[in-house]
């Protein structure tokens, strides 16, 4: 039986859901034996190479034929917007002191989202998404609530580093939805790989970085590479051709969930309770901002 686009792409959001959930371990368990330069530049070699076997599809290489100055602009803008963006979150997880906890301030990213739809849309917000925000933020802060902490404490770190690394995901968002229809997931994933490796790559030689890394770390790194940038930005990309940014958001804020699970049986460890209850307002807030907009309610 012939599934519906919708169910589609559904079905990509929750494989992207559960691939992207495998980035926050994998790479904080190499974090534990190599810079952020030295995991940059195997990583996402990896992630390139992981993305070039599609390039062999027929539809992949009609997308490549039909790029013209148009979509190569496009590609820039949207590069130099995914190396900030990935680069502090990769930053975020190794500050972290669990992943679980820059898993659930990536909900702020459908927060911006839904900001910059309204800002760049005109879209106008009803009660229970304005409640949706309120909620999600305050997660945030119990997330990163420390005791006798100020705001300075509170803005730096792995905190800040998420705050962003989420705005810039948010506009990452927009545009990809805006263009997916002249540039493909392949071609997208393919060109956020190239930018963050040669960045990666000029880094290492500035600060004079060794190429040799332990094999547990490269293991560590060739799993994750595949589930993170090639399988989660695919699964990402793909379905956005056939859903709303918006739905597969409700979707991915579950991400977390996933982590916090992975962590407890990778690592052996748990955010504090109230961290995992911040996490929880994260997704609530993220759930009632896509059902307020979905139902229209007022």
């Amino acid at each position: 039986m012939r599934k519906s686009p919708a169910l589609t792409g559904y079905l990509f959001a929750f494989a992207a859901t559960l691939a992207g959930s495998t980035v926050y371990i994998f790479s904080k368990a190499a974090f534990s034996e190599v810079s952020l330069p030295q995991f940059g530049v195997y990583w996402f070699s990896m992630a390139l190479a992981w993305n070039s076997l599609l390039v062999f599809r027929k539809k992949e290489r009609q997308s490549i034929a039909l790029l013209n100055r148009e979509t190569i602009q496009f590609l820039i803008i949207i590069g130099f917007t995914e190396l900030t963006a990935t680069t502090a979150f990769y930053a975020a997880i190794q500050a972290s002191s669990n992943p679980t906890l820059p898993s659930f301030l990536r909900n702020l990213e459908y927060i911006f989202v839904t900001l910059m739809g309204i800002g760049l849309l005109g879209e106008k917000f009803s009660g229970i998404q304005r409640f949706g925000v309120l909620l999600t933020f305050t997660g945030a802060f119990v997330i990163s609530f420390k005791p006798n902490s100020t705001w300075q404490n509170f803005l730096s770190g792995g905190t800040g580093l998420m705050l962003i690394s989420t705005v810039f995901y948010g506009f990452r968002t927009i545009m990809a939805k805006k263009h997916i229809r002249q540039v493909g997931p392949t071609m997208l994933a393919i060109n956020r790989a190239v930018f963050l490796f040669l960045t990666a790559l000029i880094l290492m030689q500035v600060m004079g970085e060794s190429f040799v890394i332990p094999r547990k770390a490269l293991i560590n790194i060739a799993i994750g590479s595949f589930f993170g940038p090639f399988l989660t930005s695919v699964s990402q990309y793909s379905a956005l051709r056939y859903i709303e940014a918006s739905k597969t958001a409700i979707i991915q804020s579950s991400t977390g969930l996933f982590v916090l699970l992975g962590a407890y049986l990778w690592f052996g460890s748990l955010p504090l309770p109230y961290q995992i209850a911040g996490g929880m307002l994260t997704i609530g807030g993220v759930a009632m901002l896509i059902l307020g907009r979905q139902k229209g309610i007022r």
